[in-house]
């Protein structure tokens, strides 16, 4: 047994050692490794060796933001806060609000002057008296070179008694000479140029027709030697700073006091809406953070214990800023066990008094507004990589905000519904970039009162118009819409009847809309069904609207709203129609899954017709043809809404 037990006492021996040079060994190599290979496998400097003083930190991090190609958009939300940390260093936030808060604002003094104003344009001069300003791009040269070649045959002279050479048995044939002339020709393409809405001017005998600028205005004009530009200047009256001032022309009279007041309420938001983050920790180490931003009416509760662990509440505030408020407890008392006789505890029988207190109705307050704001954002991403069939990616999002206010009084059986609605979409692709792809603002005002069951008096206000430019795309530097260019205003009185819950069918016999633009020199009114020599298109005519809403097959919501309104004056029998469809399906709380349809016909609005190489057609007089046709729009993608 003692030569075995030695045995296996000596392997053991000879493991552990075969082990513990295994082990240094690869200690070794590993050591070797790390020394020929870098400190990181991306070449990144350790972050230990990176130092930085305040200056040094500023210097870089301006390196940073002067190089333009670093960043993917100059408004990028990183961009923006280096730069507002790099002001908040160059100068603290304190030292501006002081140099805003004392400056003299009342010692700024003006005078009523002139200003001068010039505006440089160049011009195309496309003959020796007719040019243009030359301000959009055409797309191509706005001339017309052609060449027409005539050919005229000449008789030949006759030749002499003398010179006639008679062969018996021949003839002599004399050939025409043939004659050519060329002639070429430049022509203006009229057609490009207004379609482009440039418009052409002459100089003739020291007038220009038509003139550059209206007939009373405050401009002047004149054209350098070479005539390749006009000089526009603008004279105006205004409100003119004194040297001393950092101002130069003031917008009006109560600007120094308004900025001043202006100074002052950003001011105070800002010190009011600035937090302070505090710790309070309590006997266990445990922390509760506290924010220290000035208000006033809310108290935060906290325990607190002492060492035999009894506990006390105590209200913390913030009444101010930088302030704290310390509340203890109403009525608290601490008591503690303890070992008494039985003969000293006293037993004290009380009987409560009750009485029954009798109950006063209350009285209903009526409540007349009824107030309400929805929006919702949908999203529609596309993306493709190495996609055999082919395809580009896209990245699409539409806002909708809706607000109501309504207004209803029981007892005068008077009802008034307005709504507001804003949709807004963009999309984006690698070719184009973005687009609008969704531009809506709409107004309705509804005033109601009752007449007999189910049938109300009604009169209605409904406008719409968009908010952002428009354009024809891919053509994207001419603007074809804006805001209030073009916009529709309708009113009318009718009744309304509602034969089934969420069912509504409004007739205005009696109905007005105007058709507007308001800056015809900048947009084409005649894409949007006004004359060319008009601002407005006003009718007279009937209304009818016919709204709807259901649910079906377990959630699935259909919102129907269809507009029509026929002209009296003039081709009553065509009715313009705006019909718009709206499937949404909830598929958790804040998420809902949404399809909008939307059709629109107006035989006053034409398009332009195309042939096969998409070029416009041309009528007999040389305008382009244009036709009404029925506009649709559809639009499929995953909502996120929030109601208030």
């Amino acid at each position: 047994m003692t030569a075995m037990f030695n045995r296996v006492i000596g392997m053991q021996r000879i493991v552990l050692f075969l082990t513990a040079w295994i082990l240094t060994g690869m200690c070794s190599v590993f050591a070797q490794a790390e020394e020929e290979s870098p400190a990181v496998a991306n070449d990144t400097v350790p972050a230990t060796s990176i130092q930085f003083t305040p200056a040094s930190a500023s210097d870089y991090i301006n390196k940073l933001l002067r190089q333009e190609d670093l960043w993917r958009a100059h408004d990028d939300t990183m961009k923006l806060s280096l730069q507002r940390l790099m002001e908040h260093y160059t100068e603290p936030m304190d030292s501006v609000i002081t140099r805003l808060l004392n400056f003299p604002y009342d010692s700024i003094r003006w005078t009523r002057s002139t200003v001068t104003h010039q505006d440089t344009l160049p011009v195309r001069w496309l003959n020796n008296n007719t040019f243009f300003i030359d301000t959009v791009s055409l797309g191509r040269e706005p001339l017309i070179y052609r060449e027409i070649i005539e050919i005229r045959n000449k008789k030949p002279d006759t030749l002499p008694v003398n010179d006639t050479l008679h062969v018996p048995g021949f003839a002599i044939v004399q050939e025409p000479v043939v004659e050519r002339d060329t002639i070429s020709e430049v022509l203006i393409d009229s057609l490009l140029l207004r379609e482009r809405n440039v418009r052409l001017h002459q100089l003739l005998e020291g007038e220009i027709t038509p003139p550059l600028l209206e007939s009373v205005s405050n401009r002047t004009f004149r054209f350098p030697d070479d005539s390749s530009t006009v000089v526009i200047t603008h004279y105006r009256r205004a409100l003119v700073a004194d040297q001393d001032s950092p101002f130069y022309i003031l917008p009006d009279e109560e600007m120094p006091d308004s900025l001043k007041f202006a100074v002052k309420q950003l001011v105070d938001y800002t010190y009011e809406r600035d937090s302070i983050l505090l710790f309070v920790s309590d006997i266990e180490g445990r922390q509760t953070p506290l924010w220290l931003s000035g208000n006033k009416d809310e108290m935060r509760r906290f325990w607190v214990k002492n060492e035999a662990r009894d506990s006390i509440t105590l209200w913390v505030g913030n009444p101010v800023k930088n302030e704290l408020a310390l509340v203890l407890e109403d009525n608290v008392s601490v008591e503690r066990r303890e070992r008494i006789s039985v003969d000293d505890i006293p037993i004290t029988t009380v009987r409560p008094q009750r009485s029954l207190v009798r109950l006063q109705p209350v009285d209903e307050i009526p409540i007349f507004w009824n107030t309400g704001l929805s929006t919702a954002f949908t999203l529609n991403q596309t993306h493709f990589s190495n996609w055999a069939r082919g395809g580009e990616s896209s990245f699409a999002g539409n806002l909708d905000i809706r607000a109501r206010a309504q207004y209803t009084n029981k007892e005068t059986k008077i009802r008034w519904n307005n709504e507001g609605r804003l949709r807004y979409g963009t999309i984006r692709t690698e070719e184009h970039g973005f687009r609008t792809n969704t531009d809506n603002l709409e107004i309705n005002s509804q005033f109601n009162t009752d007449l007999r069951e189910k049938l109300d008096f009604s009169s209605v206000l409904y406008f719409k118009t968009q908010v952002a430019k428009g354009y024809n795309y891919p053509n994207d530097s001419v603007v074809i819409s804006r805001f209030l260019n073009p916009g529709a205003l309708t009113v009318g009185v009718g009744v309304e009847y509602k034969p089934f819950d969420k069912t509504s069918i409004n007739f205005s016999p009696l109905s007005y809309r105007n058709t507007f633009v308001l800056d015809t020199a900048g947009i084409d009114q005649t894409n949007h069904g006004i004359d060319a020599d008009r601002r407005t298109r006003q009718e007279l005519g009937g209304q009818l609207v016919i709204r709807n809403s259901l649910s079906i097959l377990d959630g699935l919501e259909i919102n129907n709203a269809i507009r029509l309104f026929s002209g009296y004056l003039d081709k009553p029998q065509n009715i313009d129609v705006d019909w718009e469809i709206n499937l949404e399906k909830q598929i958790s709380w804040f998420f809902k899954i949404s399809l909008n349809l939307h059709l629109i016909y107006d035989d006053d609005i034409l398009f332009v017709v195309r042939d096969a190489n998409n070029e416009p057609v041309l009528l007999p007089d040389g305008s382009t043809r244009r036709v009404p046709k029925t506009q649709f729009k559809q639009f499929l993608g995953l909502t996120l809404s929030f109601r208030f």
